[in-house]
C-alpha cells in the first residue's frame, strides 16, 4: 500500500514549509492538500491554515479529511452578521463548540482549517471556556437545580425531550444532556443532592446504552461569561450614552439594547447577540487556543480581497441597525486581521501569479482522457511501462476494473498498486502517476466528509405528534378538536382522559386506555375541517357512503390485478455476465432500498405476465439508476425501451444520463422531443420501426400514433400523474402487453403499501444516498440587504440562484428590482402563464448558465435537476404548504456544494396561527426534524391521492387518512377472500385501581399518550417488567400513581388467560369465574388450601361446573385478588 507522506518527503514545497523559510509559490488544490498533509505528518505540530473565505476553507477540509481523518478540523464562523442574526446554522454552531472543546481537551497536534472572519471574531478566552467545562462523576455532591442552572449558564437550551445536541431536559430525578463532546446524549440520575448514576442513552429509543463513571459537559455557547456581569453591562451602557445625541429615536434604541442585555443576563444566548462580545474584557482569537503551532496564510491576496468586502457589508449592517434604533453605533466588533496573525509569526503562501521565483511543488496535474472501459485497460497498460501507477478508487470501482482487465486477458495487480485514501483527483509526482475515479470513470467524489452532529437527532413520532388544537377522529363520534389530557376524579377514582371538543361546544372525555378509538385527523394541507355534532347520525352516514366507494375501488383494484395476472407478456432472461458488468459500472454504492427495488423489478420482468410496478422515491434517491438497470435487462433480450418524460427539459436530462451510463455498451439511444428537428425526427421514427434503436427517450411525442416500435419490451414512465387523459389512455393500452415501470417522486404511505400487497406492485426508496449534503434552511423576515448578500455570495462561488415569487402579475417588477440590486447578475423570468415552449426555452438556457438568477413561480417544484443552483430564496414562504416547500427546497443541494434555502415572510404581516405553526415547523426542517416529517406526511397523503384517484383523495380529506386506509385495507382483504382475525380487546378489565400519570412527573401530553400506548400492547408479564425498568431508566423512581397503572395492567394480564371465564366488579363485591375446563381439572383440596391461606374472607361457590371466587370490598381486597390470580396461574 502506497504511503503518500514518503512519496513527497523531499518535495521542495514540503521542505520550505517545514523549515518556515522562503515563500511557496501558489499551489493548486491538489498540491496544497498533499503538501500540507505531508508536512503535518513529518512535523507532528499543529498547523492553522487560513484560507480566503469560508467556502475555500470547506473545500480544503474535504480534500484533507481522507488523508488525515480526525487529525484535521474545520472551524468556520458565519461571515455575515446579518445572516447570523436571522438565520444561524445550528450545525455550524455545534461544530465551533466541538473544535474549541478538542483544542482544550486534546493535546494531540491537528490541522485546523479556517478563514479570516473566524480569525478576527472575538471568542471567550481558552481559560474561560475550560472553566465552563463541567466534570461530573458518580457519588459527587451536586444539587440537581444547580446543575440545571449551570447548563443554562453554559448556553444549553431546555427542551421537553432531548432531540438534538446542545439541549437538556429535566424530569423527576433525572437530567438528560446532549454535549457536543459525546456521540450520544448523557442521562444523569440524582438521589437527593448526589449523582447516583451517569449513562449514555440512545436518542431514538431513549433507552440506556452504557453506564459510565464520569463525564465532561462542555459549553454550548461562545457568549459565556467568566467575569462579573456588571462591568460588561456598564461598558454597553457607556456606549449607549455616547449614542444618545445622534440616535434617531433614543428611547427605542435604549429599549432594544436593554432587552438584549436582559437576555444575556438571563443566559439567553441568541445568535444575533454576538455583536456584544466585543464589550467583554477577556476575549481571545482562535489562534490563542493553541500554544505551539504554525499559522499558514493561503493566500494573503485572496484573504485581503475577500475580507475587505465582507467587512464593508458587516459595517453597513451595523449602520442599518443603528439607524433603525436596533443596535449601537459601535464598529469595533471584530479584531484586526493583520494584528491578530502577526502576533503568531505566520507563514505566507503566495498567490499563483505573485512571483516566478518562489518555491514550487513537484506535484503535477495528471492528464488521462475519458475512455470506454476496454480502452481504459489499454491506456493503463501503456502508461505502466514508464510510470508507477497508483489507483485511488473504491471497492465497486476496483471490481469493475478487475473484470475489465480479466476480459482483456490482463491481471490488474501486475500493472497497478492501490491506496485506501480516496482522493478527489489524480496527480503526477516524478515517475509516479496517481489515478482516481475522476480520471478513470468521469466520476467526481461529492465531498471528502460531512459529519453532522445532528445526524442522530430524532423527533419521536409517538402517536403521530398529537398537539393541542389538532383535529382528531373518534370511530363512533367523528371529527373533534383535541384539547389535551386531563386527570379527573370520577366515581372516587382518578383517571387520565383525552378531552375532545365537538360542534356546539360539546365535550367528550375518552379514558386514555381507549386511545385506539381516537386517531389524528390527517388530510391534505389547506382542507377545511368541520366538527361533527355529538349524538348526530351524519358521521355514521359519511362513513357508510365512503365505505361503499372504498368497497368499489377495492373490487376494481383486485379485478385489475387478476386480469393482469392472466395477460401474456415476455419473460425476460436471467442476469448474465453483461448484466453484472453493467451493474458494476455504476461507480457509487447502491442503497439497500435500491438493491431491493432492483431485485423486485427483475423478478417481475422474468415472469411470463407483463410487469406493472410503481417505484416511488424522493428526488435524488436514485430512481433513475434503478430504471437504467431495468432498461439494460430489456435491451439485453433484444427488446426496445421507451422512457416517457413529462417535460422536454427532463427528457433531455435523462437522455444525457443514459448516454453517459451506457457509453461502454453497444446500445443505441435516441431522443425525441420538440428540440429535435423534423428531419431528424423522421429518421429516428424510421430507425425505431426497423429495430435499429434500442432506447428511445422523450416526451408524450414517443407515444404518438406515428411512432411505431419494432419490438417494445419495456415502458418507463416518469411522473405518470402529470400526463393528460389521452396519454394516460395510451399508457393503459401498453400495460396490457408490455412491462411498465412507473416512477414517482411522491411517496406512498406505509400503511397503503401494506394494504396493496398482492393488488399492486410497489417499490419505495426511502434512504438518501450516503453522505448526502443537507440543505441549510433559514426562516427569515424579508430583507433586501440580506437578499443582495445571499445572492452575491452564491454568484461569488460561480453558482446560480432560484428566486421564487409566486405572483405572476408582479413577477417582472421583482426581476427588475433584483437586476438593479445586483447589477452584475443576468436575470431571467419563468412562470406558469408562459406557454410551454417559452418556459422550456428559459429553463434550457438557465441550465446552460446563460442566466445566473431565475425569478420563477412554482413551476420549479418537481423534476428538473440543475446541480449548479445551490441557493433558493422563497418569498412569502408562509403561503406554501410544508409538503410543497419541501419539494421546492429539493431543487437545490444536488452537487458537492453546501446548499442554502431562505424562506422569507414579510415583517409587517400578521401571520395566521396556521402559518406561524408552519414556519415554526420549517425552522426544524433538517432531514430528521419534525418539519421534514410533517412534509413527508402531507406528501404521502398527496401520493395516496395520486395513486387512488382524485375521488378517493376527496374521501381521505373527509374522514382522515388513518381511518380511510383502515377501511381500504379491510375492503381489499375481503375482496381477496382473506378472513381477518379481529384482535380481541382484553375482556376482563380492572377499573377500581386509582392509576394515572401525575402532571408534575410527566408534563407533556405526548409522553403520557406514549406510556398508555405502550402499556396497551404489552401482553406478557416479562414485557411489563421490562417496560417498568425502561420508564424508571427514563424518569427515575416512578410515583405510586404510575405504579398503580402497572399493577392494573398486571392484574389484567392474569385475568385474561384461558383459565378465567370472567371478572366482574359490583357495588359490594368482585367475582372471578374460572372456566369449566379448568374448574374440573384442578386439585380442589389443594386449591382451597392455598386460597384459605391468603384469606378466610374469600368465598368460593360452585355453579354449573364453574368455581366462582367472591371478594367482599373490604380493606386490601385488590391485594387478595392479585394473590389469588397468582395461585390460579401457578397451579
Amino acid at each position: 500500500m502506497i504511503n503518500f507522506y514518503q512519496l513527497l518527503e523531499k518535495d521542495p514545497a514540503v521542505l520550505a514549509l517545514n523549515n518556515n523559510v522562503e515563500k511557496i509559490n501558489g499551489l493548486t488544490e491538489t498540491e496544497e492538500t498533499l503538501v500540507l498533509a505531508t508536512s503535518f505528518h513529518q512535523q507532528q505540530e499543529t498547523k492553522i491554515v487560513v484560507k480566503g473565505n469560508m467556502y475555500t476553507a470547506q473545500q480544503l477540509y474535504y480534500r484533507l479529511y481522507p488523508l488525515l481523518k480526525d487529525d484535521v478540523l474545520l472551524f468556520t464562523m458565519e461571515e455575515s452578521l446579518r445572516v447570523e442574526a436571522v438565520a444561524a446554522s445550528p450545525s455550524m454552531y455545534a461544530n465551533q463548540m466541538e473544535v474549541l472543546t478538542t483544542l482544550c481537551l486534546d493535546e494531540k497536534p491537528k490541522i485546523i482549517i479556517t478563514h479570516p472572519m473566524a480569525i478576527i471574531r472575538y471568542l471567550p478566552k481558552k481559560e474561560t471556556f475550560e472553566k465552563q467545562i463541567l466534570n461530573l462523576s458518580i457519588n459527587q455532591k451536586y444539587n440537581m437545580n444547580d446543575l440545571k442552572n449551570d447548563l443554562i449558564k453554559s448556553g444549553y437550551k431546555q427542551t421537553a425531550r432531548i432531540d438534538q445536541p446542545l439541549t437538556f431536559s429535566l424530569r423527576g430525578g433525572v437530567i438528560d444532556v446532549f454535549s457536543i463532546k459525546d456521540e450520544k446524549p448523557i442521562r444523569i440520575e440524582f438521589f437527593d443532592d448526589e449523582i447516583d448514576s451517569i449513562r449514555y442513552f440512545d436518542i431514538s429509543t431513549q433507552r440506556t446504552i452504557k453506564q459510565i463513571k464520569s463525564c465532561k459537559i462542555v459549553p454550548a455557547s461562545l457568549l459565556i461569561f467568566d467575569e462579573s456581569f456588571a462591568p460588561f453591562e456598564q461598558r454597553v451602557k457607556t456606549q449607549l450614552e455616547r449614542d444618545r445625541k445622534k440616535a434617531i429615536n433614543y428611547s427605542t434604541l435604549k429599549e432594544n439594547v436593554e432587552r438584549d442585555i436582559s437576555y444575556l443576563k438571563k443566559n439567553i444566548f441568541e445568535h444575533y447577540l454576538y455583536r456584544y462580545q466585543c464589550f467583554k474584557e477577556n476575549t481571545a482569537s482562535l489562534l490563542d487556543y493553541v500554544k505551539h503551532k504554525q499559522v499558514i496564510i493561503s493566500t494573503y491576496d485572496d484573504i485581503r480581497a475577500n475580507l475587505d468586502l465582507i467587512l464593508d457589508e458587516n459595517y453597513e449592517y451595523i449602520g442599518e441597525l443603528y439607524n433603525n434604533n436596533a443596535g449601537l453605533n459601535y464598529y469595533s466588533i471584530f479584531d484586526d486581521f493583520d494584528r491578530v496573525v502577526e502576533k503568531h509569526k505566520p507563514y505566507y503562501i503566495k498567490s499563483s501569479f505573485a512571483s516566478l521565483d518562489g518555491i514550487k511543488s513537484k506535484v503535477k496535474m495528471t492528464y488521462f482522457p475519458l475512455l470506454p472501459l476496454d480502452k481504459v485497460v489499454e491506456e493503463i497498460v501503456r502508461l505502466s511501462k514508464r510510470n508507477k501507477i497508483i489507483l485511488s478508487i473504491n471497492k465497486t470501482q476496483r471490481e469493475l476494473l478487475e473484470s475489465a482487465f480479466d476480459y482483456g486477458k490482463y491481471n490488474l495487480d501486475d500493472y497497478v498498486q492501490f491506496t485506501d485514501v480516496e482522493l478527489f483527483e489524480g496527480f503526477n509526482y516524478e515517475e509516479i502517476m496517481v489515478l482516481t475515479a475522476k480520471e478513470l470513470f468521469g466520476v467526481k467524489i461529492v465531498k471528502g466528509r460531512y459529519e453532522n452532529k445532528f445526524k442522530d437527532a430524532v423527533v419521536l413520532e409517538s402517536y403521530t405528534d398529537l398537539k393541542i388544537g389538532d383535529y382528531v377522529v373518534h370511530n363512533q363520534h367523528g371529527i373533534g378538536r383535541y384539547e389535551g389530557i386531563v386527570t379527573k376524579e370520577i366515581q372516587n377514582k382518578y383517571r387520565d382522559y383525552l378531552q375532545i371538543r365537538y360542534k356546539d361546544d360539546d365535550l367528550l372525555l375518552v379514558p386514555l386506555e381507549q386511545f385506539k378509538l381516537v386517531r389524528k385527523f390527517l388530510a391534505a394541507e389547506g382542507v377545511g375541517v368541520r366538527l361533527n355534532k355529538l349524538g348526530s347520525k351524519s358521521w355514521e352516514r359519511s362513513k357508510q357512503r365512503i365505505q361503499a366507494e372504498v368497497n368499489d375501488i377495492a373490487e376494481r383494484l383486485v379485478n385489475l390485478y387478476s386480469a393482469r395476472e392472466e395477460n401474456i407478456g415476455h419473460a425476460f432472461s436471467k442476469d448474465d455476465e453483461n448484466t453484472r458488468k453493467f451493474e458494476a459500472n455504476f461507480p457509487y454504492q447502491l442503497t439497500e432500498d435500491q438493491e431491493k427495488a432492483i431485485a423486485e423489478i427483475k423478478y417481475d420482468m422474468e415472469q411470463p405476465r407483463p410487469m406493472d410496478r410503481l417505484l416511488c422515491g424522493d428526488v435524488g434517491f436514485g430512481k433513475t439508476e434503478v430504471a437504467m438497470v431495468a432498461a439494460f435487462k430489456a435491451v439485453k433480450d433484444l427488446k426496445q425501451v421507451a422512457y416517457l418524460c413529462p417535460t422536454t427539459i427532463l427528457s433531455l436530462q435523462h437522455y444525457n444520463t443514459f448516454l453517459d451510463r451506457f457509453r461502454d455498451f453497444p446500445v443505441k439511444i435516441k431522443l425525441l422531443n420538440r428540440y429535435v428537428v423534423a428531419s431528424q425526427q423522421r429518421q429516428i421514427i424510421k430507425e425505431l420501426k426497423e429495430g435499429k434503436i434500442d432506447i428511445l427517450i422523450g416526451t408524450h411525442r414517443i407515444i404518438s400514433d406515428d411512432v411505431e416500435f419494432a419490438d417494445l419490451g419495456l415502458l418507463i414512465i416518469d411522473e405518470e400523474q402529470r400526463f393528460g387523459v389521452q396519454a394516460k389512455e395510451k399508457i393503459k393500452e401498453y400495460k396490457k402487453s408490455i412491462d411498465v415501470l412507473s416512477l414517482s417522486a411522491t411517496p406512498i404511505p406505509r400503511t397503503l403499501q401494506m394494504s396493496l400487497v398482492g393488488v399492486m406492485s410497489l417499490s419505495q426508496l426511502d434512504t438518501a444516498p450516503q453522505d448526502r449534503m443537507p440543505i441549510q434552511t433559514y426562516v427569515v423576515e424579508k430583507n433586501d440587504s440580506l437578499i443582495r448578500e445571499v445572492i452575491s455570495r452564491e454568484l461569488a462561488r460561480n453558482g446560480q440562484v432560484f428566486y421564487l415569487y409566486n405572483n405572476v402579475s408582479n413577477i417582472y417588477n421583482v426581476a427588475r428590482k433584483i437586476s438593479v440590486m445586483i447589477p452584475n447578475a443576468t436575470v431571467a423570468v419563468g412562470h406558469g402563464k408562459m406557454n410551454r415552449e417559452e418556459i422550456e426555452d428559459v429553463m434550457y438556457r438557465f441550465i446552460n448558465k446563460e442566466f445566473s438568477i431565475l425569478i420563477c413561480t412554482t413551476i420549479i417544484e418537481t423534476g428538473i435537476d440543475i446541480p449548479n443552483v445551490n441557493t433558493i430564496i422563497i418569498e412569502d414562504a408562509d403561503r406554501f404548504g410544508l409538503a410543497q416547500l419541501y419539494q421546492i427546497r429539493g431543487r437545490v443541494g444536488r452537487s458537492n456544494k453546501i446548499a442554502y434555502a431562505y424562506l422569507m415572510y414579510h415583517s409587517n404581516k400578521q401571520l395566521s396561527e396556521t402559518a406561524t405553526k408552519r414556519l415554526q415547523a420549517i425552522k426544524e426542517f433538517t432531514e430528521l426534524g419534525s418539519g421534514y416529517k410533517i412534509a413527508m406526511r402531507d406528501l404521502t397523503i398527496r401520493g395516496a391521492g395520486d395513486l387512488l384517484g382524485e375521488r378517493q383523495a376527496g374521501f381521505i380529506n373527509t374522514i382522515g387518512m388513518s381511518l380511510y386506509l383502515e377501511m381500504l385495507n379491510k375492503a381489499i382483504n375481503k375482496q381477496k377472500g382473506i378472513v381477518e382475525e379481529e384482535i380481541e380487546e382484553a375482556k376482563n378489565k380492572v377499573s377500581e385501581i386509582d392509576g394515572y400519570i401525575p402532571g408534575k412527573f410527566v408534563s407533556e401530553d405526548i409522553e403520557k399518550l406514549e406510556i398508555y400506548q405502550k402499556l396497551a400492547i404489552i401482553n406478557t408479564e416479562k414485557d411489563l417488567i421490562n417496560y417498568n425498568k425502561e420508564l424508571t431508566d427514563y424518569y427515575g423512581k416512578l410515583p405510586a400513581a404510575i405504579g398503580n397503572l402497572f399493577e392494573k395492567k398486571n392484574l389484567e394480564l392474569m385475568l385474561n388467560t384461558d383459565r378465567i371465564a370472567s371478572y366482574d366488579e359490583y357495588e359490594k363485591e368482585n367475582r372471578i369465574a374460572l372456566t369449566q375446563e379448568y374448574s374440573s381439572s384442578i386439585d380442589g383440596v389443594k386449591f382451597f388450601e392455598k386460597i384459605s391461606k391468603i384469606s378466610n374472607e374469600i368465598k368460593l361457590r360452585y355453579i354449573k361446573g364453574q368455581i366462582i371466587l367472591v371478594f367482599e370490598k373490604k380493606k386490601n381486597y385488590m391485594d387478595r385478588i392479585a394473590k389469588v390470580l397468582e395461585v390460579i396461574n401457578d397451579l
